[in-house]
């Protein structure tokens, strides 16, 4: 009896002193959490989870870019790469130079179009602007989706943007974050949707008030996610995260109804597409042209075909709509046939994930060249006929 009393004793002082020690760390967090963050930047500035720092919630489209971002070092999924961001919050090259409002091209998406673990140079977007000597906006944030496309939009035409042409990455996740992420109001201001809006709360209240617990446990939870290493290269099969797999089902699940979204497949679909429609409206309204590019994930390469219910739906949506109508699938599929799944994957994205490495970013930048450069060509053609 005395024993167990002296085991309890023991317990009982040891879980006191980790109830004392989160209570002290949760008061110094709330005083000095931000402080102790920026003293420990040169470290974090080289992980995969800093990145979330220089991400800001925004009134009207959700999330975005903090602007005058320069980051140096960052971690990626192979190597280390440069993350900046111009005046506006747009991601650009890493130089002072202050821009305008007017644009030549604006890029919209999500972490495709952001430039997953590449410096803005090596993704897409940065190669057609190097090429074309245009300027150009990256508009593209994570986890964007119709509803934020419409909603910022909206929001940089009416604060004095001015875009020649507005070019959306539709990417596979879309229809999952759109149907379980996001609402959109009459005034086109997007908010986390019900359940997980609730949840979110609790997330914002800490990275408010305890920046420095909040971000430790955003790297805990997310270790499993970061199990990229070179060395990897020799596995015979890549380990995706589970979300992965479950945003990219819908296109080659025969299942109308998927553990996991909100509604049944074709409600989802057509929510989006009516949302892009206000997309193209809001542009046509000014004379702004619209082009659709998509391209497939590797659970495309590996479970769907190349006429995908993704590329029918976008292919139709865009008769009528859309200035051009950009389709890599028949790119990437044309690979497999002739190098195989595995192979295709290592050439065109990162292991272990589904975003595209430098090789893939370069391919999809050369599709988009020479769509566009026969586009002038053609445009060059007919003024000079007008002459």
């Amino acid at each position: 009896m005395i024993l167990f009393k002296k085991i309890l004793k023991v317990i009982s002082s040891f879980f006191l002193i980790i109830l004392i020690t989160f209570i002290f760390t949760l008061i110094v967090d709330f005083f000095f959490g931000k402080k102790i963050l920026q003293l420990t930047d040169k470290f974090w500035i080289k992980t995969e989870f800093y990145g979330k720092i220089k991400r800001i919630d925004h009134d009207v489209y959700h999330h975005g870019l903090k602007a005058n971002v320069k980051m140096e070092n960052v971690k990626g999924f192979k190597g280390y790469y440069t993350f900046c961001t111009d005046n506006h919050g747009f991601r650009y090259k890493c130089d002072s130079k202050i821009r305008g409002k007017d644009f030549d091209y604006a890029f919209m998406g999500d972490s495709f179009t952001e430039g997953s673990s590449v410096s803005y140079n090596d993704s897409f977007v940065g190669i057609f602007e190097n090429t074309t000597n245009k300027e150009v906006a990256n508009l593209g944030v994570v986890s964007y989706a119709p509803k934020i496309y419409l909603s910022k939009l909206n929001y940089l035409l009416e604060k004095g943007y001015t875009f020649n042409h507005v070019i959306i990455s539709i990417d596979i996740s879309d229809l999952y974050d759109d149907n379980v992420s996001y609402r959109l109001n009459k005034n086109y201001i997007v908010t986390d949707n019900y359940e997980r809006g609730e949840k979110l709360k609790l997330r914002r209240i800490l990275r408010k008030n305890f920046p420095f617990t909040n971000f430790y446990m955003f790297v805990i939870k997310n270790l499993n996610q970061v199990g990229y290493s070179p060395n990897n290269l020799n596995d015979n099969e890549p380990i995706f995260h589970k979300d992965a797999i479950l945003k990219s089902k819908w296109t080659y699940s025969n299942n109308e109804f998927i553990d996991g979204y909100w509604s049944n497949i074709d409600s989802a679909q057509k929510e989006m597409i009516e949302t892009m429609s206000k997309v193209h409206q809001l542009l046509y309204k000014r004379a702004i042209p619209l082009s659709i590019v998509i391209y497939p994930w590797p659970q495309q390469l590996e479970n769907d075909v190349e006429k995908s219910k993704h590329v029918l739906m976008w292919r139709k949506f865009c008769e009528g709509k859309c200035s051009n109508f950009i389709n890599l699938f028949p790119y990437f599929f044309n690979s497999k046939k002739e190098n195989g799944y595995l192979e295709t994957y290592k050439k065109y994205y990162w292991w272990n994930d589904i975003h595209f490495n430098k090789e893939g970013n370069k391919v999809m930048a050369e599709k988009l060249i020479q769509i566009i450069k026969w586009i002038l060509l053609v445009l060059f053609y007919l003024e000079t006929m007008e002459l």
